[in-house]
């Protein structure tokens, strides 16, 4: 009798236990992320590989689907913002001042091939089962595929998470258009399959004000799991670039574009006036022309100070390249934008404006010291987390220096500094923290995790 009793828990168990296995086989989903662009190191294709990596750690399955890709997945040209037919629609809206009215036809036109390219890559009998967009709807950069997609996700009721790292109401080049009616319907769509997601609390705020609509907060983040660390190919990084291992670098991570003010950071080294110190641009320009990179050389070469701009060298993945130089084809490493963090010794981060801050982020990460201006979201949702950076001043003061000349003479201080900030983004900023989030979006949406 106690072997029959026996043999029965033994079947039960074992039945429950395949009832786990093929619970957990049904809960896989195929999640797609679609965006303009998923190339380089801007935030927005930071964030999505941040977040595909999440997924992916849940055990789900992750396609990438974009206009410009650098990585596997789903390429589809048509989305691209700098799509010839796309920068022209962009520009009669926001350049021209024209009308919806007078480009309307055009704009549905292009919107109606979109939805079926859409339907051919993503549709055929295989769905996926959760859609996570990224700044589509935020910006009216591409506004067909806004339009499109948005249709698409009606149609087939797709459960989307539709991320917004900057909204149109943010930059100045939306405000003076005609066509804000356009805008508050496509910018974000306000459809019951799609749960909103904002990276901070101030845009949070203005998107419910404006539109009504209620999105969660969920930070920038990275993998505070990982062991990074100076390699023999990351060791190269000095002597590619002309740098001693004596010399400070000041890294200057950003993309080349206005909002991060880059010449505070040339005004900054300028008045350090320390031989040592060097700054390095590692960012791209061209999002929004190269006259501002222009403008930047210009004030760096009249400052008189050591700087590097090395963004042609730097990119998501590891390689050498032959690469043509004064006439001459020569062999390159091209380097990560990890690869810099390593070989810098402080981040200058003189931002405007920022939707949370991946430079911040990763600063964190890589434990270097920061020096930035405070800008609204690090004073409204970063800093009250205790946080410790250098704050400077827009026109860099005898106080700001003082900061600074500090910092470059207490390794001890620095040390402790970088050593609490870590562990303020191993709590706030990790790839668990977020995690949680997002379960919380898909039991909203009746998907489980």
């Amino acid at each position: 009798m106690a072997l029959f009793y026996q043999t029965i828990i033994a079947f039960k168990s074992a039945y429950l236990q395949s009832l786990t296995f093929f619970h957990k086989i049904r809960l896989l989903m195929k999640v797609t992320f679609l965006a303009t662009r998923i190339f380089g190191l801007d935030g927005v294709s930071l964030e999505i590989d941040n977040w595909g990596k999440i997924f992916s750690r849940m055990g789900h399955k992750t396609l990438f689907v974009a206009g410009q890709l650098d990585r596997e997945g789903i390429l589809l040209p048509e989305l691209n913002f700098q799509n010839p037919e796309i920068a022209k629609l962009y520009r009669w809206v926001v350049e021209s001042k024209k009308s919806f009215e007078k480009i309307e036809v055009e704009v549905f036109e292009i919107a109606g091939r979109i939805e079926g390219l859409l339907r051919r890559s993503l549709g055929n009998g295989a769905l996926p089962d959760l859609l996570v967009v990224s700044n589509v709807f935020s910006l009216p950069m591409h506004f067909p595929f806004a339009v499109g997609l948005a249709r698409f996700i009606e149609e087939y009721k797709i459960p989307t998470i539709a991320r917004h790292h900057d909204f149109w109401w943010e930059r100045e080049r939306f405000l003076a258009s005609k066509c804000f009616d356009f805008f508050k319907r496509w910018f974000p769509p306000d459809l019951p399959y799609i749960k909103h997601v904002t990276i901070n609390s101030i845009a949070q705020r203005e998107l419910f004000e404006r539109m009504g609509i209620k999105s969660q907060v969920i930070w920038d983040s990275f993998d505070f799991s990982l062991d990074i660390s100076l390699d023999k190919y990351a060791s190269h990084f000095r002597d590619d670039f002309g740098l001693s291992f004596d010399d400070v670098v000041f890294l200057q991570a950003t993309r080349i574009v206005p909002r991060k003010r880059l010449e505070i950071a040339i005004e900054l080294v300028k008045k350090l006036n320390n031989p040592r110190i060097v700054l390095v641009f590692a960012g791209h320009a061209g999002d929004e022309g190269y006259l501002y990179l222009k403008k930047v050389k210009r004030l760096a070469y009249k400052a008189g100070i050591r700087c590097k701009f090395i963004g042609r060298f730097v990119n998501s993945k590891r390689r050498v390249v032959d690469l043509k130089i004064n006439n001459h084809y020569k062999r390159r490493r091209i380097y990560t934008l990890w690869d810099c963090y390593l070989n810098s010794d402080f981040v200058v981060y003189p931002t405007e404006k920022e939707g949370f801050g991946n430079q911040f982020v990763e600063s964190v990460f890589f434990k270097k010291p920061l020096i930035l201006t405070p800008y609204p979201v690090y004073m409204e949702d970063i800093k009250p987390l205790g946080f410790r950076t250098t704050e400077i001043d827009e026109k860099i003061k005898t106080g700001s220096l003082r900061k600074v000349e500090n910092l470059l003479n207490n390794k001890y201080r620095v040390e402790r500094i970088v050593s609490q900030n870590f562990k303020l983004g191993k709590k706030y900023l990790s790839y668990e923290w977020v995690e949680s989030k997002i379960c919380r979006l898909l039991k909203e949406l009746g998907v489980s995790s």
